[in-house]
């Protein structure tokens, strides 16, 4: 949709009721917008539905209350005197008084701002999967009975507070009705001048569903297709979760009836996906087990799957979840997804993931329930608040503050602890103790900041959507980002794993086991950038890398994962005391992390892209993807709380038949019997990726795997371009 100036709604509700609680007032603002919001039914639309237009002030799960004042700008300069005028009090009002600018004074406050490119904390609100079943299952009415309920059982024994956080509840609810309401009247409207009779018949029948639902349980595929879209755009466009469970009633239920013939029900489902890639939705999951353990292919799998393949679109995330009872023919049509050159499904394992959650104290029952969240990370549908992105740790720079006693060469200031100068240690084990130090201070500090920011959004941006959604909250009264869910656990990435490992590798090697080179001459070097020690940095490259089998290497890299996530799980969250758990999806930011970094001992040349998963660096692993997988599965899986993805590109033949694809799948298998978690995979060729850079015009359809999600090559930054290109092509 366009963006024009529509009014400021939020802000009016916002500013208007300051004495009430802070729940209430976001709860009754974002009414307000909904109120008065323009809406829209396109003539391509078969659900209903958009996510909130821009505005200067307004709500969302991942910024809190925010105000755009870039866009306030935008719209004043072309805007009449007074509503300029408007927009300089909104400005003024909101400027200091957000949640990001309350995260930013807090850490001020308490000195945890200056990561100098070693971590990142805090600021975001994180991703979490709504019980969608249950509000499909129950509507918006039938969930505000619940909190009536849940009100007449509390009686008098809540505080005033209290009462104002359920009343917030009770506005969402009736917001969710609103919304509905009110784009059946925009399908009317649209109806009353549409001059194609199937046209017109299509907004009518929008119209009707719309009346009913989110308001009433959905009966149908299509009302529950159409609720489930409202909802989801209301929550702010994050991830469907274990989709093709909590709907599958609804399908059978209308194939089974008649009510809708399973050709209908495929192009309902196309629709939706359609929908889906115009907003960028997260992540989908499907396949997996029950509950109580059984596998929980059904009909959706299938038909999702197909869809994907049929589309090739970057969204929604598609995940698949695999385990020793996954259909062959399921496998088979996941294999054949991925040779599109998708990147889609990415592929998890659910003897790995399962054990690491109950690890974390989450009931088995609940653990089998568990679905990818943004990129990849890790979350019980309908009862977690997992963070999602409380924080990441690039541990490569924590060993290049190690190796200047705990001074940043690239910001040219102490960032870390004193850990003594590399040049006085005797042993490669005082130079991992002096990294393991820096290590420990950062995770020490990465906590801090993340409970910061989680103390901020408990308390100035409760979001009572997702209470209404997650187990625990009404039940136990406290917000969904104020420890209300029945798990508060937090997860924090990690950057740089394989750049951490060869560097330390190399460094063993050259420096303690053969004495070829002395610890100064490698500081200077490194200093250099290389530059008139090429041949030390020959030497660096041949050294020993992570990703080739090498026994000793992978055992190096354990001991470097492992020491992190065991001193993440030393600390509690502020939001119910969970327990700090540690993933790696390296998303972007492999590239705005490296740019961070100087040279390293691995041979890499300052500032470059670091590695782009939990695999080896790009074009480093020379013997084979067996030889990675191994690599990586030498990792304790059971530690892995988040997503631990790996990223691999293949070349097209080994995807070319049948016989290709069971061997592609005989590997994956191989790789999830030694309890490895997740691979997700490219299938296209250095030389068409490069053809696509240079001219982009003829491959806007190329969609490619970044690090974690999908997206179209030629929108992405040059760096990301290069850096996918770098990439071993692996062949079988």
């Amino acid at each position: 949709m366009p963006v024009t100036y529509w009014g400021e709604p939020f802000a009016e509700s916002y500013t208007r009721n300051e004495g009430l609680a802070q729940s209430l007032r976001i709860a009754l603002a974002v009414q307000e917008g909904w109120r008065r919001m323009p809406l829209e039914v396109r003539a391509e639309d078969v659900f209903a539905g958009h996510p909130w237009r821009q505005s200067v002030a307004g709500y969302s799960f991942g910024s809190g209350v925010y105000c755009n004042e870039e866009l306030a700008r935008e719209w004043a300069a072309s805007a009449g005197p007074d509503v300029r005028r408007r927009l300089e009090e909104i400005v003024g009002y909101f400027r200091g008084n957000t949640t990001q600018a309350l995260i930013g004074g807090l850490l001020r406050e308490r000195k945890l701002d200056g990561a100098e490119g070693v971590y990142r904390a805090g600021g975001w609100g994180g991703h979490t999967l709504p019980d969608y079943g249950k509000a499909l299952s129950l509507g918006a009415e039938g969930l505000r009975q619940e909190v009536l309920d849940r009100l007449a059982a509390r009686g008098g024994a809540l505080t005033h507070d209290q009462r104002q956080w359920y009343q917030s509840l009770l506005v969402t609810c009736d917001t969710l009705c609103l919304l509905g309401y009110r784009f059946a009247e925009e399908a009317r409207r649209a109806a009353a001048s549409e001059p194609d009779a199937g046209r017109r018949e299509e907004l009518l029948r929008i119209a009707a569903t719309c009346s009913r639902v989110p308001r009433r349980p959905a009966r149908t595929w299509r009302e529950a297709l159409q609720s489930f879209w409202l909802l989801f755009c209301f929550d702010g466009i994050d991830s469907p979760g274990r989709f093709d469970q909590y709907m599958i009633p609804y399908y059978r239920a209308s194939v089974e009836s008649g009510e809708t013939t399973p050709d209908e029900a495929r192009a309902l489902l196309e629709a939706l996906w359609r929908r889906f890639e115009q907003v960028r939705a997260w992540n989908l999951c499907v396949g997996g087990q029950t509950p109580d353990g059984h596998d929980a292919t059904n009909e959706l799998t299938y038909l999702i799957l197909e869809t994907c393949a049929k589309y090739r679109y970057r969204a929604p995330n598609l995940t698949m979840r695999c385990h020793s009872g996954t259909p062959p023919q399921l496998w088979r049509l996941a294999s054949r997804c991925i040779a599109t050159g998708v990147g889609m499904p990415a592929l998890y394992n659910d003897e790995a993931v399962i054990p690491a959650l109950c690890r974390f104290g989450i009931p088995l029952e609940h653990a089998r329930d568990y679905a990818m969240n943004g990129c990849n990370q890790i979350d019980i549908q309908g009862r977690s608040h997992m963070g999602l992105e409380d924080g990441e740790l690039s541990l490569v720079k924590c060993l290049e503050l190690a190796l200047n006693d705990g001074c940043c060469p690239v910001h040219r200031r102490q960032v870390g602890p004193h850990t003594g100068d590399p040049r006085s240690f005797s042993a490669f084990e005082d130079l991992l103790d002096a990294y393991k130090q820096q290590v420990a201070f950062f995770t020490e500090r990465i906590v801090q900041t993340a409970n910061s920011s989680q103390e901020v959004y408990g308390t100035h941006a409760p979001d009572p959507f997702r209470s209404l959604l997650i187990e625990g909250c009404v039940e136990r009264g406290r917000d969904f980002k104020a420890g209300g869910p029945l798990y508060n656990h937090a997860q924090v990435l990690t950057q740089g794993i394989a750049n951490a490992v060869d560097s330390l590798a190399a460094v063993k090697v050259l420096v303690y086991d053969r004495h070829e080179v002395d610890m100064d001459q490698l500081l200077r070097a490194l200093q250099a950038n290389f530059e008139g020690y090429e041949p030390l940095r020959r030497k660096l490259l041949a050294c020993p890398k992570y990703g080739n089998g090498d026994g000793w290497v992978d055992a190096l890299a354990a001991d470097v994962v492992e020491h992190f996530f065991a001193e993440l799980m030393r600390y509690r969250t502020w939001r119910g005391g969970g327990v700090y758990g540690g993933g790696s999806s390296v998303f972007v930011r492999g590239v705005e992390f490296g740019r961070n970094v100087a040279a390293t001992p691995d041979g890499r040349l300052a500032f470059a892209p670091l590695a782009d998963s939990v695999g080896p660096v790009q074009g480093r692993d020379v013997r084979g993807p067996t030889a990675v997988m191994n690599s990586v599965a030498a990792v304790d899986s059971s530690l892995f709380q988040s997503g631990y993805v790996l990223n691999m590109r293949f070349a097209r033949p080994v995807f070319a038949s049948d016989d290709a694809l069971a061997k592609f799948e005989a590997l994956v298998r191989g790789f999830f019997a030694q309890k490895g978690q997740q691979v997700q995979v490219n299938v296209v060729d250095a030389e068409a990726l490069r053809c696509a850079k240079e001219r982009p015009e003829e491959y806007r359809g190329l969609v490619v795997r970044v690090g974690g999600f999908s997206e179209y090559f030629v929108n992405l930054s040059a760096a990301l371009q290069d850096e996918i290109i770098s990439r071993t092509e692996h062949e079988l």
